[in-house]
């Protein structure tokens, strides 16, 4: 590009350089201007991730610690070892055969109030105390001396006694039990051999026991009462002896009744899984708190 001079004489335009437009002056940053943060979205982002992985790993330990638990061999009641889900689904089988047969107007399931099932334990109680004072008479007992061997001999012979005739009459209850009927009683011509055996056995148990009772009330009543005892000579241990063959027969009755063979074997499938079941409920429980933060 060229320019015309004043003498119309033309020049080569000298290459200036372009002129920069004013730009805003920097000065130094207001005081009220907030400075950008470090802990930003995505830092906020990053660690409620962490968090959450740290949860669904606890909630996979502690799924994996309740099938552990369900996976656990317990001995069965009908013999050898289960895993408690198997054991368990053998309860659900034999809950709904009880229910089945319920529903169809089976009486033979049915249990005996609980205040009922607590009279045999005190049973047992009643007849060790009336067996140790009578084995203390025998044993010639001193009760003025705390320690002694004749008391340590009577309470060996009165437990000894106590535990093998309840023993007896419970075993007799439940043979007893296996016969009963959807009615929800018990025959005598419908038990086998075996049980009409231990029946038999049974009342002569609890005939032998309250003879030793009235024998050994008898001889307190005529120490205590001399020649004027009169009728109470007899009444008082007659009625001591009654009681005590009623309550031992009432140990039979009450085993023979209580439910059936079915429920008893439910119940020791539920006592078989309770622990390790309920271990692994709670930590299902711990697992869904954590899926619930």
């Amino acid at each position: 590009m060229t320019t015309t001079e004043g003498h119309g004489s033309t020049s080569p335009a000298r290459n200036l350089p372009a002129t920069s437009e004013p730009g805003p002056i920097r000065g130094p940053r207001p005081p009220d201007t907030p400075i950008p943060s470090s802990d930003g979205p995505s830092q906020r982002n990053l660690a409620d991730h962490d968090r959450r992985q740290r949860r669904e790993r606890k909630m996979r330990r502690l799924h994996a610690d309740a099938e552990h638990s369900m996976h656990t061999r317990v001995r069965h009641p009908d013999g050898g070892e289960r895993t408690v889900a198997e054991t368990q689904a053998d309860e659900v089988e034999q809950r709904e055969q009880i229910s089945r047969e319920t529903t169809m107007g089976s009486r033979k399931h049915r249990r005996l109030p609980r205040w009922q099932r607590w009279i045999p334990k005190f049973v047992l109680a009643f007849d060790f105390a009336l067996l140790l004072y009578f084995f203390a008479g025998i044993t010639n007992v001193d009760w003025q001396s705390a320690v002694s061997m004749s008391l340590a001999f009577a309470i060996t012979l009165a437990a000894m006694v106590t535990v093998l005739a309840y023993g007896f009459l419970a075993f007799t209850g439940h043979r007893m039990r296996s016969c009963k009927n959807h009615a929800g009683t018990v025959h005598f011509d419908e038990l086998d051999g075996v049980t009409r055996a231990a029946f038999g056995m049974a009342i002569t148990v609890i005939t032998v026991l309250a003879a030793l009772m009235y024998l050994r009330i008898h001889s307190e009543v005529i120490d205590a009462t001399g020649s004027q005892a009169g009728l109470a000579v007899l009444v008082i241990p007659l009625a001591i002896a009654v009681v005590s063959a009623v309550a031992n027969f009432l140990v039979v009755l009450i085993h023979a009744l209580d439910g059936s063979d079915e429920v008893d074997r439910m119940d020791k499938l539920a006592a078989a899984t309770h622990r390790l079941a309920r271990k692994a409920h709670r930590l299902r429980k711990q697992a869904a708190q954590q899926a619930d933060w």
